[in-house]
């Protein structure tokens, strides 16, 4: 009996699912602690995805009809304009089918300057790695690439009216670690990106762009802001909720129906966690439906004040936790929603008509002597 056991336990079989409960477990007992630790969070167990629709009015809209696109640059940049060329025309088309790109002189016409276009060999740096339980933490070498583009553009009518013109800045800036992970997401982020890989699957930030991905990174932000200057946008976000018990899972619900005055009130109603690193989550929520608040309003005074609220719930959940580096890109997400509505309300007050002066008070008859009655009074 104890060969038969022995023989069993020295099996290859058993070799393997030793080795492969010695690799797991500790991995999930992590996940599982993670997911104990945060209470409230972006953990396996306690987030949701959702959606918002985000709109942008126009900044000054193009008429309908042909606009003819021209882009300049060094001389040495003939595919990088030929590209922002190309990425331009398609975004117009996409957001107003009223438009149509044409070669030649056109009802419209965009004239873009590339004027900087930057992007420096990658770095690397060695820091300190976290410390889990009595293991020293090791050192971890981090990558760091940046890039920067500016733009200058002016749109004309055909007649050679300005309709509008800017100067834009497209910046890229991240850090990986020896994975691969993006560390714009934080913990949560290489924490996903780990999960990816370990199924087989793939990931956006999963490794640091190349040469070519950063180029198109680049014209993308830059194009994009240069499209909400001249069409109405819209935008399909995907965002995460943090869950939890009671009001913030009702809130979750309501929120997941399209319900965001009511799951407002749910989050805001609700009495703050006890610990600040907890009710971080609740006030990022709080800032993800003001924010949805703000794209489906109708006027340009409600949005900017649900925008300011978001920005607001945004920075104090920062403040609170600001280890959660997921909270960084729908803060400077709203930033640049609330500089466009500003831009907006600016653009209004210039081209308001002046209010007119106020009508001269008509002068009062000259005194006269009040007739007596014949009977005196």
């Amino acid at each position: 009996m104890k060969m038969s056991c022995i023989a069993s336990c020295t099996s290859p079989l058993s070799r393997v699912s030793r080795i492969a409960a010695q690799t797991l477990l500790p991995a999930f007992l992590l996940l599982c602690c993670l997911g104990v630790a945060k209470g409230q969070g972006f953990g396996m167990l306690v987030k949701s995805k959702t959606t918002l629709q985000r709109k942008l009015p126009a900044l000054v809209q193009l008429p309908a009809g042909t606009v003819n696109i021209v882009v300049t640059g060094h001389s040495d940049a003939t595919d990088l304009t030929i590209d922002f060329r190309s990425m331009l025309g398609s975004e117009l088309l996409k957001d107003d089918p009223r438009l149509s790109i044409t070669d030649q002189r056109g009802d419209s016409t965009i004239s873009c300057e590339i004027t900087a276009f930057d992007h420096p060999p990658a770095t690397t740096s060695t820091r300190p790695g976290v410390q889990t339980g009595k293991t020293a933490a090791k050192p971890v070498t981090y990558t760091r690439v940046t890039g920067l583009m500016r733009v200058s553009f002016q749109a004309r009518t055909r007649s050679g009216k300005t309709i509008g013109s800017d100067n834009i800045l497209a910046k890229y800036d991240e850090e990986f670690d020896t994975s691969g992970n993006s560390l714009s997401g934080g913990i949560t982020g290489a924490f996903k990106n780990g999960i990816s890989r370990i199924k087989g699957g793939k990931s956006e930030n999963m490794n640091p762009p190349t040469d070519a991905e950063l180029k198109t990174k680049l014209i993308t932000s830059a194009v994009d802001q240069i499209v909400v200057e001249l069409v109405n946008t819209r935008e399909t976000l995907e965002v995460l909720l943090a869950k939890g018990k009671g009001p913030m899972d009702e809130g979750v619900k309501d929120a997941e129906g399209g319900l965001w005055s009511r799951a407002l009130e749910a989050w805001e109603t609700m009495p703050p966690l006890p610990r600040p690193v907890d009710d971080a989550y609740r006030l990022y929520d709080l800032g993800v439906a003001n924010e949805a608040l703000a794209y489906a309003s109708e006027d340009y005074a409600s949005a900017t004040k649900f925008l300011d609220e978001a920005a607001i719930d945004y920075g104090k959940a920062i403040d609170s936790n600001p280890a959660e580096k997921y909270f960084i890109e729908p803060q400077k997400r709203i930033e640049s929603a609330l500089a466009h509505y500003h831009k907006l309300q600016e653009q209004q007050q210039s081209v308001a008509p002046a209010a007119p002066p106020p009508a001269p008070r008509p002068t009062p008859p000259p005194h006269s002597k009040t007739r007596q009655h014949p009977s005196g009074k």
